[in-house]
């Protein structure tokens, strides 16, 4: 009976060892920054649709050059016709809130992780595949609608796209150690996605006629907005005429401040002449 307690013993010394072991390599924190996007309502950045982001994050450090960071964010998107003077007669505009669940690889390009460290500060290369979720929305009378329901251009059950969608974000950023415990961090990251949809704007304008009755006046009035245009009064589109471009799917990326906690602090801190301050 002694002979098992203590192989009991020695297997949950093992067991608890290879925990802490595990523990060591991982970090947590979180990220608030700032999002934007690219696509048919936003040819170039517009630093007024900008919108706040927030997320957290875990950090599994392979080795002091490769890392794992799972996180879960979220972020605001718009955009509109009314800031390009080019498009102000397509007058299209949304806005959609993202929720992402993101799975990265780091690589540092000095050595940085949680053991033996060389130095304080690190940039890093970072691309990995994003799970989001999205909903374009507009205003219309003081009034917000999912745009989604509305078939603007005209789809059929089976054209209708989805809004649980993958990406690839890619990017990169800078780390510095604060401390033996504390990183922060600063990062800019682009999601490319697999859809042109993110502005429920893509292809051609439908017949209007047609959309009103399949769809109702709410659907065709908010496909073909150029009548609100002060001085039009009428829908200028006809039926085929482009309305987006598909061929370039929508981007949105999200800039972001971090700050991160080691489980386990730094074994070798880089610079000697301040091991005093952290113990």
């Amino acid at each position: 009976m002694a002979k098992i307690h203590q192989y009991l013993a020695l297997t949950i010394l093992i067991i608890c060892q290879t925990i802490g072991v595990q523990a060591q390599n991982w970090e947590y924190g979180f990220m608030v920054g700032a999002s934007n996007y690219h696509g048919d309502l936003a040819y170039n950045i517009v630093p007024n649709e900008t919108h706040f982001a927030q997320g957290i994050h875990m950090r599994y450090n392979f080795t002091p050059y490769w890392s794992y960071k799972p996180s879960i964010a979220h972020a605001k998107i718009s955009g509109s016709d009314a800031n390009f003077d080019d498009f102000k007669y397509r007058n299209l505009s949304f806005e959609s809130d993202i929720w992402e669940f993101n799975n990265v690889f780091e690589f540092n390009f000095v050595p940085f992780g949680s053991r033996i460290l060389s130095k304080d500060f690190s940039s890093y290369a970072t691309l990995g595949l994003t799970v989001f979720r999205h909903n374009p929305k507009a205003v219309f009378q003081d009034k917000t609608f999912a745009l989604r329901d509305l078939r603007t251009e005209g789809q059929s059950g089976k054209e209708q796209y989805g809004l649980l969608q993958l990406a690839i974000p890619f990017g990169g950023g800078v780390k510095y150690n604060v401390s033996k415990n504390l990183v922060i961090g600063l990062e800019v990251a682009w999601r490319k996605t697999f859809t042109d949809y993110l502005d429920d704007v893509s292809t051609q304008y439908p017949d209007l006629q047609d959309q009103r009755d399949r769809y109702g006046d709410l659907s065709a009035n908010m496909a073909d907005r150029s009548w609100e245009v002060e001085g039009v009064g009428e829908p200028l589109s006809v039926a085929g005429d482009e309305r987006g471009d598909p061929a370039i799917k929508d981007f949105y990326f999200i800039t972001a401040f971090s700050v991160t906690y080691r489980l386990t602090p730094i074994a070798c801190w880089p610079k000697y002449k301040r091991e005093f301050i952290w113990k």
